[in-house]
Parts: C-alpha cells; structure tokens; sequence
C-alpha cells in the first residue's frame, strides 16, 4: 500500500490511499498526511482526505496540525469581493475541507486552537468552526470565538474570519452590532452587514 501510494501512477495512488483508509494506526495516518502534503492531483487527494475522514479520531489531531500548511490559496486578506451566496463558504483549505467531515464531533478538539498565536492555523480553525457551526449550531462555542477575536483585534484576516463564523451564532448578534462603530475598514464592515442579515434571515426561518 505504501508503494502504491508514492507511485508515479495517479491511479495506483488513489489505490492507495483507498487501502490505506481500512488502517487506523498511527504510521498509516501519517502515510497519508505526507501523501496529502505533496499530492497535487485531484483524484488521489480526494481518496487521501476520504481515507483520513474514514480513520476517524486517530486522524483528527494530525489534520488540525495542518492547518494553513498545504497549499496557497487560503486567504492572506480581506477580499474586496463579498461572498453574495446566502450559505457558508467552503473552507480554501484542505486540511479545513477534510476537518469540516468530522461535523460538530470535532469542535472540542478545535476550541484549544483558537488560543494559538500562530495566524495561519487559527484562520484555518475559525473558518472550520465557523462552517460546521453554521449548519450545526453550538450555541457554546460563541463566547471562546469572541474572545479570540478581541485578542487578535490587530489582525484583520482573523478579525473577518472571526466576524464570517459568527453568522452562525444568533448570540453574536448584539456583538456584532456594537463592533460595527469600532472597525473603518469597508469590507470587514460589509462581513459584519452579511453576517447580521444571516442571523436574521436564519431568525426568521426558524419561526
């Protein structure tokens, strides 16, 4: 199995993979997070991150300690463009994307995160938290996520992370409101806007 999965074949990697996910020890987790970190086909990547979803716990760890580390697609500013769609955006990252399977089991695992000074995780854990409490709701989670926004008020990146995420929490509501009078930049105040109108609009349904 491990031959396959650093074979030269994409198919014989994909094979891989697929085998490698009927293994829940520690080395085969590994084998396919190396996979993971080099692989540049689709095919074999969507195997690899089956097989880790597959693994279930022994998988979780390993994948949290990926965030923002493979790829260069997550974002590293603000986009001037605002998300219009009235769901919540898929994670960039692919350590998020395969984390995001894992639905609200995960969330205790993440929450430690949100503590981490390291910018390139934390905005990968935020946009996990934040997509996976958006469809499954937590009311908890709000408070641990306004703090680590108010202890990151420097960064924007984290900041607009943080105020996407929060769509998901009626609770955040009078928050959100109040942080409006406290940020200049436009597109973080048009986040804020989306997120409150999500609420709402989420409010409104349930009613």
């Amino acid at each position: 199995m491990q031959q396959l999965l650093k074979s030269k074949i994409g198919t014989e990697r994909t094979l891989g993979a697929r085998l490698l996910g009927n293994s829940k020890d520690e080395k085969a987790v590994n084998l396919l997070i190396q996979a993971l970190k080099v692989e540049k086909k689709l095919y074999p990547k969507i195997e690899i991150c089956k097989s880790l979803e597959k693994m279930g716990a022994p998988a979780i760890k390993a994948l949290i300690k990926l965030l923002g580390e493979i790829g260069n697609n997550q974002h590293e500013s603000i986009p001037e463009k605002t998300f219009s769609k009235n769901n919540y955006p898929l994670p960039r990252d692919i350590a998020a994307r395969t984390l995001i399977r894992f639905e609200e089991n995960i969330i205790p695992e993440l929450l430690p995160i949100l503590s981490t000074k390291k910018e390139s995780q934390l905005s990968e854990a935020i946009d996990t938290i934040g997509f996976i409490c958006f469809y499954k709701p937590q009311p908890e989670v709000f408070e641990p996520l306004k703090n680590c926004m108010l202890a990151n008020l420097n960064s924007e990146i984290i900041c607009w992370k943080s105020v996407r995420a929060m769509s998901g929490f009626p609770e955040s509501e009078a928050f959100l409101t109040e942080q409006k009078q406290e940020f200049t930049n436009p597109a973080l105040l048009k986040e804020i806007d989306r997120s409150l109108e999500l609420i709402k609009n989420n409010l409104n349904n349930k009613e």
